[in-house]
């Protein structure tokens, strides 16, 4: 129905003559009207220019380009529906797509930018950035004239990459959507930095640039978040390791406690006891308690070194890294060092725990012969008086065994 659509002393004016009532008011709601019956009609022909019965008081029909640009250049949004009356097809779809490339770019600076407009020029965006204590202000107006809008030199690739970044923008799913915009942002701040030509018409014509410029930037953001999240997931390990570590050596180190206490013990049976069998019966439970301690302690010791290797196989994951490894391999370096000095303390510890209960095993073991009145068949002044002959007149000795 487009087609009967044309211009009368700059009036659009629909033919509707051979058309029903019904079909021409569903074409018109359709583009907005929300009272096609009341706009005047005579003979047939429907008068569309009275703004107050179409939504917003918006008329989707233009006489001219120049009338349709300076009506919708500062619109937020790009409308639905706009027609240029008597212009062709072809160059209506051109049109289209530059006005769709223009509001994408549009809609990207106004969700990137701290403020829209001031009282001095409400058609620019506001950006402010601060780098070492210095609070800097970018604003980029988008007022333009039709020969300006027309001279830029745009393709599909350019539409694509606009509609790229307004849907970065606007997308706010994801965990990244705050760090896009801010990477985004950076990006336009860095762009404009040494323009003279701080507006919307520069980045539209150099449109490549800026999302070259901000893809990079984003490929650095994401690889370094990749980075530090492989960071922390080694940091998680190694903690979580140390922690096994340590709640082995205080499993021992809980058990060790009755090590003195049960020396106490026995010396007060000893004092009280008098029956060798007894005497023997305790000896042997400290000789089985010393050995189950030797034992738990070697197979904490072989844990402690199977902790280190699962560690080892946990972070080869990691061997294929490319982007932050020197990162990755500091990271893995140091948790590997503070691994190795705690297992060796750890060792350390439980070797001195084996040696404690060894060492109070031979203590019970003297006192269980001396109990037992071994002491009393040797004859230790004949023992004596032997080594010092032997000492003095060493020969003398070996003639006496030899004869």
């Amino acid at each position: 129905m487009l087609e009967k659509i044309y211009l009368d002393d700059d009036q659009v004016i629909l033919d509707a003559s051979q058309s029903s009532s019904v079909d021409v008011e569903e074409y018109l709601k359709s583009l907005g009207c929300e009272q096609p019956d009341k706009l005047f009609s005579l003979d047939g022909q429907v008068h569309l220019s009275e703004s107050g019965f179409w939504k917003n008081k918006y008329v989707p029909f233009f006489v001219s380009v120049n009338s349709l640009w300076h009506n919708l250049r500062d619109k937020p949004n790009e409308p639905e529906h706009y027609f240029v009356i008597g212009v062709d097809q072809q160059e209506m779809d051109a049109l289209r797509l530059r006005l769709n490339f223009y509001f994408a770019l549009r809609s990207t600076l106004k969700g990137l930018c701290h403020q829209v407009g001031d009282d001095t020029q409400p058609m620019k965006y506001v950006f402010f950035s601060s780098k070492e204590s210095y609070l800097t202000k970018l604003e980029i107006p988008y007022a333009m004239d039709l020969s300006e809008f027309e001279s830029v030199c745009i393709d599909n690739q350019s539409v694509v990459r606009a509609e790229t970044l307004k849907v970065s923008v606007q997308q706010e799913d994801d965990v990244h959507c705050d760090e896009r915009k801010h990477v985004m942002r950076e990006a336009v701040v860095e762009f404009f930095k040494d323009e003279s030509s701080r507006n919307l018409l520069y980045l539209m014509s150099n449109i490549n640039r800026f999302y070259d410029a901000y893809t990079e930037r984003y490929k650095v953001y994401v690889s370094k978040f990749s980075v530090n999240k492989i960071l922390s997931e080694i940091e998680n390990e190694r903690i979580g390791f140390l922690c096994k570590i340590q709640d082995a050596i205080m499993s021992q180190q809980t058990k060790a406690f009755a090590i003195p206490g049960s020396l106490i013990a026995v010396g007060a049976i000893l004092k009280l006891s008098n029956n060798y069998w007894e005497v023997l019966v305790i000896f042997i439970g400290f000789a089985i308690s010393t050995w189950m301690v030797m034992s738990l302690n070697n197979n904490v010791v072989g844990h402690i070194d199977l902790l280190i290797q699962e560690f080892k196989r946990s972070i080869s994951k990691y061997d294929d890294i490319v982007v932050g490894v020197e990162d990755v391999k500091a990271e893995i370096e140091s948790s590997f060092s503070s691994l190795e000095e705690s297992s060796s303390a750890a060792k350390t510890k439980l070797n001195a725990l084996t040696n404690l209960s060894w060492v109070i095993l031979i203590v019970v073991f003297v006192i269980f012969i001396g109990r037992s009145g071994f002491f009393n068949f040797i004859d230790f002044q004949s023992i004596i008086d032997f080594g010092r002959l032997f000492f003095l007149h060493p020969r003398r000795v070996v003639e006496i065994a030899y004869y």
